[in-house]
């Protein structure tokens, strides 16, 4: 089978291997599946460029998001059936409440190899079913960017009918959060950069686009235009902390994402009466509830370019340029 691998030491898209490898066999407790798509996050250039999560001296299969069949069961498993459509779970061992210190980083850092592969093999407890009605590249945008956003915006004090919630962009994270919150009853605002999306937003039913580019106190901004929100998605990072916590109304929370950006003020006296958390994705049960809620509204998240195994590089290379409008997703021959 063929993988894509960071060498240790290597450090940049160009320098990846694309390699070929025995197909895994399954152990006890353990299923091998047949990736079929991949979805790409800024994780993986974090992981890749930036050491995040790391270990030194280890070669590492990047990416931490599939939706694929079931191929093989190991010895013991009963709950899986060959063909079976699924996606992994990023944590080990988080089922519910708080992350276990177990937990590690994901699939494709430290000690675990990623999804970019053409079959993986997993614990048979690391997988649930996939959302019915979902194609594999729809699948696989979910166990990362969707149970983020979930987190973000149901974990802690989850948002409901009347709300309002602000979204940062127009990545995969942003996508999935404002495909969330329309299930939820919320209104969603959208902070943008540039226009060129706004026909597309507006289609999906977003009637408030604040342009950050041409709007240069858009805190300030967005309170005015709702009179406060309930939760802000700041899939930016520290500098826009302060600016979140100003288009908060009182009991708002700001939901740190991003860390594309990590210079920031010192919190300001919009800090009182509010709150910022920091997303960590989630667990196996938020990933089940975020499946019940998008199979009861039909919300699909928006892929916004695919690329075959062979063309990671490129796919990644994609990843790096702003203006997306959801996801970049890799997939495997049919």
């Amino acid at each position: 089978m063929n993988r894509w691998v960071a060498k240790s030491g290597v450090d940049s898209i160009a320098d990846l291997t694309f390699e070929r490898t025995p197909v895994p066999v399954p152990g006890p407790g353990e299923v091998r599946i047949r990736v079929k798509a991949v979805s790409l996050n800024a994780r993986d250039l974090m992981v890749l460029e930036h050491g995040f999560m790391r270990l030194p001296d280890v070669d590492l299969v990047l990416g931490s998001d599939v939706s694929g069949t079931v191929d093989a069961l190991g010895e013991g498993v009963a709950e899986w059936q060959v063909g079976d459509h699924v996606v992994n779970l990023h944590f080990n061992g988080w089922l519910d409440g708080a992350p276990p210190t177990t937990a590690g980083g994901g699939l494709g850092s430290l000690s675990e190899q990623g999804v970019l592969a053409e079959y993986i093999v997993l614990p048979a407890d690391r997988i649930a079913a996939a959302p019915s009605g979902y194609t594999h590249p729809e699948a696989a945008c979910l166990p990362c960017a969707g149970v983020t956003a979930w987190n973000a915006l149901m974990a802690s004090q989850p948002i409901g009918e009347g709300d309002n919630v602000l979204v940062i962009g127009t990545g995969g994270v942003a996508i999935s959060a404002m495909m969330i919150a329309r299930g939820a009853g919320a209104e969603v605002i959208q902070l943008v950069r540039r226009d060129d999306h706004n026909d597309r937003l507006q289609s999906r039913g977003i009637e408030t686009i604040i342009n950050s580019a041409t709007e240069d106190d858009w805190g300030k901004a967005v309170a005015e235009a709702t009179g406060g929100v309930t939760k802000v998605i700041n899939t930016i990072g520290f500098s826009a902390v302060n600016p979140a916590l100003a288009a908060c109304a009182y009991g708002g929370e700001v939901a740190v994402i991003g860390l594309r950006d990590q210079e920031g003020s010192a919190l300001g006296y919009d800090l009182f009466g509010k709150s910022v958390r920091g997303i960590m994705v989630g667990s196996a049960s938020m990933y089940a509830a975020l499946k019940e809620q998008l199979e009861a509204s039909g919300e699909k998240p928006v892929i916004e370019r695919t690329f075959p195994l062979s063309e990671t590089n490129a796919a990644l290379e994609a990843m790096k340029q702003s203006g997306r409008f959801g996801k970049i997703v890799v997939t495997t021959e049919a």
